[in-house]
């Protein structure tokens, strides 16, 4: 016993090693990836990703700069409507998680559940409506602010992020109704 603590010391604590020598070795400590829940089918291509918003219909990835327009939902959630486009896989589905930081603010994370990946004429696979939220802070101190956003993909075994800078803005006085339709602060449509 005295050895296994000696050695436990000079590596470090090392959970897998520390079971494997106390014959616990059939607990789950092998690396290869059948053993991992969570592993997944190895990569095979090049996971290339990119989040933006639609513009009339069409992609347009988020630059640095960019304004990126907050929505006010009828449950008065704040989020900007994005797309995630991924390309380089053969995937049908794909999960999304973001880092956002927005300035003079603690950054934090927000994660998604697996998406569907509809396959676009461009050859390249999208997720429509990956909503990127800001309800945790006053509104007052989200709009007009630089955000860094960095969004990371997993599809098909493989991993890869995008990031951008955007200003966050408020262009439009409505808010979405729960049946689809926009309720104005002056009453009227947009």
């Amino acid at each position: 016993m005295r050895n296994l603590i000696h050695f436990k010391i000079r590596l470090g604590v090392v959970p897998c090693a520390t079971l494997a020598l106390a014959a616990f070795g059939a607990l789950g400590c092998s690396e290869d990836a059948e053993s991992k829940p969570d592993a997944g089918a190895p990569c095979v291509g090049t996971l290339e990703v990119a989040w933006g918003p639609k513009r009339s219909g069409d992609f347009v990835p988020f630059k640095n700069g960019d304004s990126g327009e907050i929505t006010l939902g009828f449950q008065g959630f704040r989020y900007i409507d994005s797309t995630m486009r991924v390309s380089g896989v053969d995937a049908t589905t794909a999960v999304f998680g973001f880092r956002i930081e927005v300035d003079g603010h603690a950054p934090y994370n927000q994660s998604a559940d697996t998406v569907e990946l509809s396959a676009g004429t461009d050859g390249a696979l999208y997720a429509d409506d990956v909503l990127v939220f800001f309800n945790d802070l006053p509104i007052a101190e989200v709009i007009g602010r630089d955000t860094l956003v960095t969004a990371q993909a997993k599809a098909a075994g493989c991993s890869a992020s995008t990031a951008a800078t955007v200003k966050l803005v408020d262009e439009e006085a409505c808010i979405e109704l729960e049946d689809g339709g926009l309720q104005c602060q002056d009453g009227g449509a947009p």
